[in-house]
């Protein structure tokens, strides 16, 4: 694979990301059967985390710790979009017998960052292969597949689920779905532009990432609700 033009992007990389995904994906169906609460949730989300910093650091691959910066900030800042899920259209609900911060459980920043990260890099890849515009499609239809199976198995996990007063596609709202079909939808133009540039600026898309969960959040539950 040529990493000229994607410095960090090479065959170990991709296997190590891909086969992450794999198992945080293992950890959640054995969870669901389990229903082993939060504790688990902890445990992988944490693990995984800091697995993804020492690769970036260990093996200097800098797109893999741009990915980790970018997916940091935009999970801080989806802090905020919990928070309308849970108070302000009173969808989403959390067991509450673990820390929280604001109104989510304080693994949430990291496992949304071990998220987008996982989504970020298969949009580098994507882009890679197909160019910018039908890497974005591809994310976006691929996310609003992907990421709602977390949240079938989230609830018979006892991690988290929704109130059901609203459509719901298993045990996803369809407005979920939605929305988080329009956070992949950005992800690849949004890594794309943080290639080739200071940390400042994958900090600064990072912000731009987080406020557009948010955004997407209120787009999708007025529209697909």
């Amino acid at each position: 694979m040529n990493t000229q033009d994607n410095p960090g992007l090479d065959k170990k990389t991709t296997i190590v990301i891909l086969s992450s995904s794999g198992i945080l994906l293992s950890w959640s169906f054995g969870s669901s059967i389990l229903a082993s609460g939060p504790i688990s949730a902890s445990i992988i989300t944490y693990t995984l985390y800091i697995f993804y910093w020492f690769y970036a650091l260990k093996y200097d691959n800098p797109l893999i710790l741009r990915l980790a910066i970018f997916g940091t900030i935009a999970g801080i800042l989806e802090l905020a979009t919990d928070h309308y899920l849970v108070s302000t259209i009173n969808s989403l609900v959390y067991p509450g017998n673990e820390l929280m911060i604001w109104s989510s459980p304080a693994y949430m920043p990291f496992a949304w960052s071990n998220v987008i990260l996982q989504l970020s890099f298969v949009g580098v890849l994507l882009t890679k292969r197909f160019g910018l515009l039908k890497a974005s499609i591809f994310l976006c239809i691929a996310g609003g597949m992907y990421i709602p199976i977390y949240e079938h198995l989230a609830k018979d996990a006892g991690w988290w689920w929704y109130h059901n007063n609203t459509t719901m596609v298993l045990n996803a709202p369809l407005y979920v779905i939605v929305c988080e079909a329009l956070i992949s939808l950005s992800l690849p133009a949004l890594v794309y532009y943080s290639e080739h540039n200071k940390v400042g600026k994958t900090i600064g898309l990072g912000v731009v990432e987080g406020v557009w969960i948010l955004i997407s959040a209120i787009i999708a539950f007025h529209v697909a609700h």
